[in-house]
């Protein structure tokens, strides 16, 4: 049964039933129960400037470290180095709290369901909230750091989200056109507007681990300064993922974009952006790579798609995955790479190339490196081989993988999918049975 919250007498939310716990995530590691486990590091929260490129861009290697010693052609710097030694300081796990410090420190909080000092607890899923923001205890916000310029000035419903195990967290408000009401949701790492890690008008999405994350349902004012308020209803789920073999390694990843998209779970620290993973977003289609077995007399393509059938029909028989393929080579020129050269700068493997997987990492793992990408709509997942390639340069897009991999998922171009490390490395490449 899943929990309900109605709206009492005198108009605050009230709590009438509680449903059952989502299943574990047993391949998880411990993780703190605390609020600050996922507060971000203090950051700059002025609007971020998007990155003008397309997302689908594949672009060249940033230009603050030196080629490998294996490549072999003068393909500008490469800052992709193997995790370890050479890889800067990753950001504490232990996340400092957001300045502010806590709100039932402040005397004028109302402890009242639904204040910001007093949040209804949500702690079992799936749930679904009813509310009415005209009866909010509270209007003291007026706007989040992940959307700075939008007013949110009316009243606004606070809970507390207990979150028992990690997985995908999926929230979906009653967004009905023309009613004159416009409630928007802000999930937030701590009770603070500051600590603000996405936010929609519609529904939102996020890979989550054990512990408190706060939702805000807040009302959205016109120009005019017309506050939207009125009743709601809020959908709230929390899907675990398989375990077994399908287990992630959840670690920050540091990024080579100038600035965090606040779509994505990013943050800057020191002027670097990190990515936590698994992190779900956008994944465009990559283009086609050369591989040891493609015959070009120790040279590369001439064009697009000069002995791209040959390549098409190598790979299937190497990988055993029958389809129709129709991508190109990957393009030349791009940061003095030749058609179908990756960031490796050498032909690779011919399965490792069917299951690639790239992403615009500044510290790229040794190639090879076992990645999972999981399609949280339908539960399939496929092994990856990460460490070849860099790219797409858009911070809208968690990366970018082969045409076989969408195939094998169900998905295409950009749509969203889970991406993270394997915990376990030495997992074969392709589709995979997630059962434990």
């Amino acid at each position: 049964m899943a929990l309900r919250t109605l709206t009492g007498r005198l108009g605050w939310p009230i709590v009438l039933g509680v449903g059952a716990l989502g299943a574990a995530f047993g391949c998880a590691a411990e993780t703190e129960q605390a609020a600050d486990a996922f507060a971000p590091p203090e950051a700059d929260f002025t609007p971020l400037d998007r990155d003008p490129r397309p997302s689908d861009a594949r672009v060249p290697d940033p230009p603050d470290r030196d080629p490998p010693p294996d490549a072999d052609l003068d393909a500008g710097p490469d800052p992709r180095v193997d995790r370890g030694a050479d890889m800067a300081p990753r950001p504490d796990m232990d996340r400092p709290p957001v300045d502010g410090g806590p709100p039932d420190a402040d005397p004028a909080c109302p402890e009242l369901p639904g204040a910001r000092c007093a949040p209804i607890v949500v702690d079992a899923f799936p749930a679904t909230l009813e509310g009415d923001t005209r009866a909010a205890p509270q209007a003291t916000v007026d706007a989040y750091a992940c959307a700075p310029d939008t007013d949110e000035g009316g009243g606004e419903v606070w809970y507390r989200l207990d979150i028992p195990s990690p997985g995908l967290l999926s929230v979906r408000v009653d967004d009905r056109p023309g009613d004159a009401v416009d409630i928007d949701l802000h999930l937030l790492a701590a009770p603070d507007p500051g600590a603000c890690l996405t936010r929609d008008n519609v529904a939102l999405s996020r890979m989550v681990e054990p512990g408190s994350l706060w939702l805000v349902a807040d009302t959205w004012v016109t120009g005019d300064g017309i506050a939207r308020e009125g009743p709601y209803v809020i959908d709230i789920d929390l899907r675990p993922l398989d375990a077994g073999d399908c287990a992630f390694d959840p670690q920050p990843l540091r990024m080579v974009w100038g600035a965090c998209d606040p779509s994505l779970p990013c943050r800057m620290v020191d002027g670097q952006a990190w990515l936590d993973t698994p992190a779900l977003g956008p994944v465009v289609r990559e283009a086609h790579l050369v591989t040891v077995a493609d015959d070009f007399g120790g040279g590369w393509p001439m064009g697009a798609r000069d002995g791209i059938e040959a390549h098409y029909a190598l790979s299937e028989a190497a990988t055993g995955y029958a389809m129709d393929r129709r991508e190109p080579w990957a393009p030349e020129g791009e940061g003095g790479s030749e058609w179908g050269q990756a960031a490796f700068s050498r032909p690779l493997p011919v399965e490792d190339e069917a299951w690639y997987l790239n992403m615009y990492w500044r510290d790229r793992p040794p190639p090879g490196t076992r990645m999972l990408v999981h399609n949280p709509d339908n539960g399939r997942t496929v092994v990856a081989a990460g460490g070849y390639e860099t790219g797409p340069g858009s911070n809208t897009a968690v990366g970018g993988v082969t045409e076989e991999i969408h195939h094998a998922l169900g998905t295409t171009h950009r749509d969203p999918l889970i991406i993270g490390f394997a915990l376990e490395p030495d997992l074969p490449l392709g589709p995979i049975d997630c059962a434990p």
